[in-house]
């Protein structure tokens, strides 16, 4: 595990060493359930697996927080918690957050859309920053995204992040009213995400596919219809792809999937942004808003 040297000091530390305690705490139960309770192991697999990271709010999320008005969207599983920020008459722009993120991650997009005549949506999907829950999964998303965009009507674009991006991508296919679509470092292999979530806890594969079937029978849908070779055939909106080649979270191969399946979109390759750079990077913004505002 890559740890930068701040980590080893000031208040930080003792969230690093939890976090490290709390991971080989889930090991080690893991190695004496797998061989004995392969199902339990199964079902502890999917509760970890569905449970997003939480972190504290930095300061400067919720300065841009309070630049913004509050509303939220009822869903099935509780009160959706959202933010407008600009004139509600003029055309919008809604950001989606990845997963263990929070709609003020992508707070840079707010002022240079602003200034182009946009307001802009953002959310704290469920399991997520302000919004309640414990659990979450890409169904939460897409769940949340699509009860947000029947609430505001037809929208201009969708910008989502991650996992976020593959949620807007089956919103979108699925008939939701948005002219464009920007995807940043989209997740597009999620039974590959899994296998290193599997990995990483000594799961066998067995016991993987055990998790994957619980899930998709909790849940009442597969997997496979969340594939990108599914889903991007049938979008027409305008589309860009950003993508970092030293993507450690989403490969960059998994951008390319997008763009090669989804007819016209455009793939940007940026260097040295890892995952989330693309979230405050100005060149990367500044190609976002230009592609939102331009004619067609």
């Amino acid at each position: 595990m890559d740890m930068p040297l701040p980590l080893f000091f000031g208040a930080k530390f003792s969230t690093t060493v939890r976090f490290m305690i709390h991971f080989a705490r889930h090991r080690l139960a893991f190695r004496l359930l797998v061989p004995f309770a392969p199902r339990r192991a199964g079902a502890r697999a999917r509760r970890l697996f569905m449970t997003p990271p939480r972190h504290p709010f930095r300061r400067a999320e919720l300065d841009a927080l309070e630049e913004a008005s509050p509303f939220s969207v009822t869903l099935p599983t509780g009160r959706l918690v959202c933010w407008r920020w600009g004139r509600a008459e003029d055309p919008v722009v809604v950001l989606q957050h990845g997963w263990g993120g929070r709609a003020a991650q992508l707070r840079g997009y707010v002022a240079p859309l602003l200034a182009r005549g946009y307001s802009v949506v953002g959310f704290d999907a469920p399991g997520h920053g302000m919004t309640g829950g414990r659990q979450s999964s890409l169904v939460h998303m897409i769940a949340a995204l699509d009860a947000l965009l029947r609430h505001l009507g037809p929208v201009e674009a969708v910008i989502g992040h991650s996992l976020g991006g593959a949620a807007a991508s089956y919103a979108l296919a699925q008939g939701a009213q948005v002219r464009k679509a920007v995807l940043l470092a989209p997740a597009a292999d999620i039974v590959g995400h899994t296998r290193r979530f599997a990995r990483h806890l000594g799961l066998t594969e067995g016991v993987r596919a055990l998790m994957q079937a619980q899930i998709e029978r909790h849940f009442g849908v597969r997997w496979s219809e969340f594939e990108v070779e599914r889903v991007a055939p049938r979008l027409t909106q305008p589309a860009l792809i950003v993508h970092d080649i030293g993507d450690r979270d989403n490969l960059f191969g998994e951008g390319e999937t997008y763009a090669r399946h989804w007819r016209g979109a455009r793939l940007v390759a940026t260097h040295g942004l890892g995952h989330r750079g693309a979230l405050h990077d100005s060149a990367v913004i500044g190609e976002v808003v230009a592609f939102i505002a331009a004619a067609g």
